[in-house]
C-alpha cells in the first residue's frame, strides 16, 4: 500500500470516527441541517462550458458535526471534500480531507484547538499530496480577545502564504465579519473560500504572523498585522474601520481602508490599497471591496497603482432560507477572465428532539 493511500485511509478513519460520534449524538437531539448549491461562470466563451458547480451538505447534533462539499463541471469533478468535526468544551477537532480532478487525494487537515477565558489555543497539521512524495506542514494558532482588543498569532512550520490565507493583505482585520469569508483560520466546518496555505518542504520554521486589533466603543476599529519569515520583517498591515450602527433601524454601516507594505531591504513599498464598505439592514446585507494594487514584485510598477479589482457582495436572508450573488470584476478575479459571477441559495432544516 503506498504512504498517499495510507494517509487517504487514516484520514477516512477519523471522518467514520466523527460520523459514529454524530450518530451516537442524535440520540435525543435537535438536527440541524444545512444544504447549498452555488454556481459560478467566467467571461469565457462558451459561457456554460466554463460554468462550475458547487453543493455543500452539512448535518449537526449537539456539538457534532458531518460536512460534504463537491464542485465539479460538466467534464470533471474539481473537489469532493468530507469534513467531521466536534467540540467538547473546551476542546475542539475538524478533519477535512480533500480529493481533487476526479478523486486523487489532494489534501488532509487535521485541527485541534482548546479555548477557555477569551483565550484559544490551536495547532492544524497538514499533510499534502506533492507527488511523488508526501510533505507535512503545520500550523500553530494561539488569540486572546477581551472588550476591547483581539490578539492573535499564526506560526508556520513548512507552510507558506498564512497572510494571503487570512486575506489580510487584501482585505483588512475587521470585528464582526458579516460572514461572506472567514477573516481568520477557524474550525468552520462549512467554509465556503479555499484554502491559500502551501506546504512546502522541508518542514521548518517558515513565517510567523501577528495581528492586534482594537476596538473604540464599536463605532471604529484599529488593526495592524506584521508578518516575519526567516529573514525578517515581510509585511505590515495597518487597517482603520469606521462603523455606524443604527439600532432603531437595524442597520449597521462600515467602513474599512487598509494598505499593505513589504519590506524588502534597504527598501519599503507599498504594494496594496484594499477599500472596503459594508451595510447590513435587517435581513439584507451587501459588501463592495475595491482594490488597488502595485503589481508584484514589489516596486515592479514604480509606486503607480492601478485597478485590480471590484467585488459586490450581497445576501438576503430570511428564516431557513438564503440567496447569495457576487460579481467580480478586474485583472485580478479568479480564472484571469476579468469577470466572474458566482450565484447560490442555501436551506437550513431542523428536526427531531426529545
Amino acid at each position: 500500500m503506498n504512504q498517499r493511500g495510507q494517509s487517504a485511509r487514516r484520514g477516512l478513519l477519523v471522518l467514520l470516527v466523527g460520523i459514529a460520534l454524530l450518530g451516537q449524538s442524535a440520540l435525543g437531539q435537535s438536527v440541524l441541517g444545512r444544504f447549498l448549491s452555488e454556481l459560478s461562470f467566467n467571461n469565457v466563451a462558451p459561457y456554460f462550458l466554463n460554468a462550475e458547480f458547487r453543493i455543500l451538505s452539512r448535518i449537526s447534533v449537539a456539538e457534532a458535526a458531518f460536512a460534504t462539499d463537491t464542485k465539479f463541471d460538466i467534464t470533471l469533478l474539481r473537489w469532493q471534500k468530507f469534513i467531521a468535526s466536534v467540540s467538547v468544551n473546551p476542546l475542539s477537532a475538524r478533519n477535512r480531507l480533500t480529493f481533487i480532478n476526479g478523486f486523487t487525494f489532494n489534501r488532509n487537515e487535521l485541527v485541534a484547538a482548546l479555548s477557555f477565558g477569551g483565550v484559544s489555543l490551536g495547532i492544524e497539521l497538514i499533510l499534502e499530496n506533492q507527488s511523488p512524495s508526501l510533505e507535512v506542514g503545520l500550523v500553530v494558532e494561539a488569540a486572546a480577545k477581551t472588550e476591547w482588543f483581539t490578539i492573535a498569532s499564526y506560526t508556520g512550520f513548512g507552510v507558506t502564504q498564512i497572510v494571503e490565507d487570512l486575506d489580510w493583505d487584501q482585505v483588512p482585520i475587521v470585528n464582526e465579519p458579516f460572514g461572506f469569508e472567514p477573516r481568520i483560520v477557524k474550525l468552520d466546518t462549512f467554509s465556503e473560500r479555499e484554502p491559500d496555505r502551501v506546504v512546502t518542504a522541508p518542514f521548518l520554521f517558515t513565517e510567523e504572523v501577528v495581528a492586534a486589533e482594537f476596538y473604540a466603543l464599536d463605532i471604529a476599529s484599529f488593526s495592524v498585522m506584521t508578518l516575519f519569515t526567516p529573514s525578517g520583517l515581510r509585511k505590515l498591515i495597518p487597517a482603520l474601520a469606521v462603523k455606524v450602527n443604527v439600532p432603531a433601524a437595524d442597520l449597521r454601516l462600515r467602513l474599512t481602508i487598509s494598505s499593505t507594505f513589504e519590506f524588502v531591504p534597504p527598501n519599503v513599498f507599498l504594494t496594496f490599497l484594499p477599500i472596503e464598505l459594508s451595510l447590513r439592514w435587517s435581513f439584507f446585507q451587501w459588501r463592495s471591496l475595491t482594490l488597488l494594487a502595485d503589481p508584484p514584485p514589489p516596486g515592479a510598477g514604480g509606486g503607480a497603482f492601478s485597478f485590480r479589482r471590484q467585488i459586490f457582495q450581497s445576501l438576503f436572508e430570511l428564516a431557513f432560507f438564503r440567496a447569495f450573488t457576487e460579481i467580480c470584476f478586474g485583472p485580478d478575479c479568479p480564472g484571469g477572465s476579468g469577470l466572474e459571477w458566482r450565484f447560490g441559495v442555501e436551506l437550513r432544516f431542523l428536526f427531531g428532539g426529545p
